[in-house]
């Protein structure tokens, strides 16, 4: 593995200062790998960048990118929020459609207790106030989530 100069990875590594924090990039700036030891890291199609810190909670999650010379929370686009929840709804939806399944089950086959009969209705109302979301708001407030 060679940087752009075709200097070797290895070799590059005794370049970096033992105290520093080393973070690999991907080709859009995207904390990728983060360690204090430049060995531990392998930056295939990415670049490294040497920092004395790196702001608190900062992850190679993706969430974080290189703004210049510091690390940066990354602010997604509003198309990138409308995804993200989209499939926080999916997965909150596949939670209420199992939750739903054998309470329906037990009502429709005359055995369900009361409390079973309550938690069928929660769990419907839970499901319709999930599909009725304005995903494309800013601020989405999610209902919250029947107990039982």
């Amino acid at each position: 593995m060679q940087d752009e100069q075709g200097r070797d990875w290895y070799d590059l590594q005794k370049t970096f200062a033992p105290h520093t924090v080393k973070v690999v990039l991907d080709e859009k700036n995207t904390v990728v790998s983060i360690s204090k030891d430049a060995s531990a890291l392998f930056p295939l199609n990415g670049s490294v960048v040497e920092l004395d810190s790196l702001p608190e909670g900062a992850t190679h999650d993706g969430e974080w990118i290189l703004d210049g010379h510091q690390v940066v929370k990354r602010v997604d686009t509003e198309t990138e929020k409308t995804q993200k929840a989209l499939r926080k709804k999916a997965r909150f939806m596949d939670v209420a459609t199992k939750a739903l399944a054998p309470l329906a089950d037990a009502v429709e086959l005359g055995v369900a207790t009361e409390q079973e009969v309550q938690a069928l209705k929660s769990w419907k109302a839970y499901r319709v106030a999930l599909h009725r979301l304005d995903l494309s708001q800013s601020e989405i407030t999610w209902p919250e989530v029947p107990r039982g």
